[in-house]
C-alpha cells in the first residue's frame, strides 16, 4: 500500500476534502496522512473531526503571512517535526504556493514526487498577481510537479497566458496538467430532484447561496431580477442564502430593496435541498469565482444557472446547455440572459439534471487514483 502524504492547509475548514478521502481510503490502494499548519487565530475555523490522521500543529502566526520564506520554513520545521517524511511515496499539495512549496522542498530533500493543485482564488489572483517576487517561485513549483491540478480550463488558461511567458516552459507544463473540479456531496446524488417546468400562476423564483459580501455580488443579481420584471412584466421573488460577512452590503442592498427580496441564514444541505426545490433559477454573478459547487448542487434540483464570464464555472459547460454565462457590471445583461433561461427553460433544466453528475466524487476519485498510480 502506497503512502501519500496530503499537504492541506484548509483541510479541517471544509468537508469537501473529507470527501476526496473517503474514496482513496476505499480503493485499498493507499494509506493516507494528512498535514495541515495552522495558525494559532484559525482554530475557531475547525468545522469538524475527521475520520483520517490530521496532523494540525500550530505552526506559524497571523504576522508571518506577510514574509512568506519566513513562514514556510517555520511550517516545514513543523512537518519535520511531526512526521517521518521518508516514509511516503508521494506527496499531494492541495495549493500551489503555501502548500506546493513545501512539497517542493520535501522533493529536493527527500526526491519524493508530489502533484499540486492550482487555486483560482488564492494562487492566481493573489499569489501570481500581487506578489511579483515570487513568481519564479511558483513557476519552479509547477515545474517541479509530476502532474498539476485545475479546478476549470479558465484557471488553467489564465495563467498559462497571464504567467508563464516561456515557450518551452508552457509546452512542458501543458502536457501534466489536469482538469478536475472539485465534486459536491452525496446527499445531492441521494435527493436529485426530476427536470422542472416553469408555473405561468406564480411568481418567479430566484435563488443566490452565498455569503452576503460584495464579491458575491448580491446587488448586482436584484437588480438585474427587478429590470427582468419590469421589462418582461413577470413577478419575481429573490431569496438570498448565506451567512452575512460584510453588514454594511447587506443593509445597502435592504436599503435599496427592488422587488421581494428575502434573506435566509446558512442552512444545512438537507434544508439547502428543500429550499433549491422550491426556486425556479440560481443567479450568482460573483465578481470572482475560484469554482462555486453551489451551481452544480442548484443544478441536481432542476435549476439553471446564471454565472459570471472568466471565473471559475465558465467553461465547464457549453454556454446556453446549463444556464448563461454574464457580465457581473452589468444588470442589463444578467437581466436579458435571465429572459434567454425563461425561454428555454425545460431544455436547461433537464440538461441541468444530466449535467451535474459531472461533479461526482466517485468519477473524481478514479481519476485521482489514476493520477497517483502513474507516479508512484
Amino acid at each position: 500500500m502506497s503512502k501519500i502524504l496530503h499537504i492541506n492547509s484548509n483541510y479541517l475548514t471544509s468537508r469537501l476534502h473529507e470527501n476526496l478521502m473517503d474514496r482513496l481510503e476505499a480503493s485499498g490502494d493507499f494509506d493516507n496522512t494528512i498535514f495541515m499548519p495552522m495558525k494559532e487565530e484559525k482554530k475557531a475555523e475547525i468545522l469538524y473531526e475527521s475520520s483520517y490522521r490530521v496532523h494540525n500543529p500550530v505552526a506559524f502566526k497571523d504576522l508571518d503571512k506577510f514574509f512568506f520564506r519566513y513562514k514556510q520554513s517555520k511550517i516545514y520545521k513543523k512537518l519535520k517535526e511531526t512526521v517521518s517524511i521518508e516514509n511516503f511515496d508521494m506527496v499531494h499539495a492541495h495549493t500551489l504556493f503555501t502548500d506546493g512549496n513545501v512539497a517542493l522542498r520535501i522533493k529536493k530533500e527527500y526526491g519524493i514526487p508530489y502533484i499540486v493543485a492550482v487555486r483560482g482564488y488564492t494562487d492566481i489572483n493573489s499569489f501570481f498577481k500581487k506578489r511579483i517576487d515570487l513568481r519564479a517561485r511558483g513557476r519552479e513549483i509547477l515545474n517541479q510537479a509530476s502532474r498539476i491540478i485545475f479546478l476549470s480550463q479558465k484557471n488553467r488558461d489564465e495563467l498559462l497566458d497571464t504567467y508563464i511567458k516561456d515557450p518551452q516552459m508552457r509546452k512542458s507544463l501543458e502536457k501534466k496538467i489536469d482538469i478536475l473540479p472539485n465534486g459536491i456531496d452525496d446527499i445531492y446524488f441521494e435527493k436529485e430532484h426530476q427536470a422542472k417546468e416553469l408555473p405561468t400562476d406564480q411568481a418567479l423564483k430566484f435563488i443566490e447561496v452565498g455569503k452576503v459580501a460584495k464579491i458575491k455580488n448580491q446587488m448586482s443579481s436584484m437588480k438585474a431580477i427587478h429590470i427582468f420584471e419590469q421589462k418582461y412584466h413577470r413577478e419575481t421573488e429573490f431569496n438570498i442564502v448565506g451567512k452575512v460577512i460584510d453588514s454594511s452590503y447587506a443593509r445597502e442592498i435592504q436599503a435599496k430593496q427592488l422587488g421581494t427580496v428575502n434573506f435566509h441564514d446558512p442552512v444545512p444541505p438537507e434544508k439547502l435541498i428543500d429550499l433549491l426545490r422550491e426556486q425556479h433559477i440560481f443567479i450568482m454573478p460573483s465578481y470572482y469565482e475560484t469554482f462555486g459547487l453551489v451551481y452544480p448542487e442548484a443544478m441536481s434540483q432542476g435549476l439553471p444557472v446564471i454565472y459570471s464570464k472568466d471565473q471559475g464555472f465558465d467553461g465547464q459547460f457549453q454556454e446556453g446547455h446549463v444556464g448563461y454565462r454574464v457580465d457581473p457590471h452589468d444588470p442589463l445583461d444578467i437581466a436579458e440572459n435571465i429572459n434567454k433561461i425563461v425561454e428555454n427553460y425545460s431544455e436547461l433544466s433537464q440538461n441541468a439534471i444530466q449535467a451535474y453528475k459531472k461533479f461526482s466524487w466517485d468519477s473524481l476519485a478514479e481519476d485521482y487514483v489514476a493520477i497517483y498510480k502513474s507516479i508512484i
